[in-house]
């Protein structure tokens, strides 16, 4: 069975790459990696550690979250918005004090 990865990062990576007109050599080298490993990582075949991907983020000039797929700020529709919103304002409900009782003597 193949082992199936999420090959959004590396499309992001290699599209980011390519707008900013540096080969695999040139982004690998600034990011202290080998060219063999970016390149896996493009075609999806290799998965990446949060400070590789933060890195590749800073010299592509994109978020992580862009790499990964993920919403940034400011992109998530008005309706989840808006619940998050109105979550973020209703009061919380306070769990109601119980009563402890006091123990009764025992009859000898």
């Amino acid at each position: 069975m193949m082992d199936l990865r999420d090959t959004t990062i590396g499309e992001r990576v290699m599209l980011m790459r390519r707008r900013r007109g540096l080969s695999q050599r040139d982004l690998a080298a600034r990011a202290e990696m080998s060219p063999t490993t970016l390149n896996r990582l493009e075609q999806g075949l290799q998965s990446v550690y949060a400070e590789r991907l933060a890195t590749l983020a800073r010299i592509l000039d994109v978020s992580s979250d862009y790499l990964l797929g993920l919403p940034e700020r400011g992109e998530r529709n008005a309706s989840s918005t808006a619940s998050a919103h109105a979550d973020a304002q209703s009061p919380i409900p306070r769990p109601k004090r119980q009563r402890t009782r006091k123990a009764t003597p025992a009859a000898y």
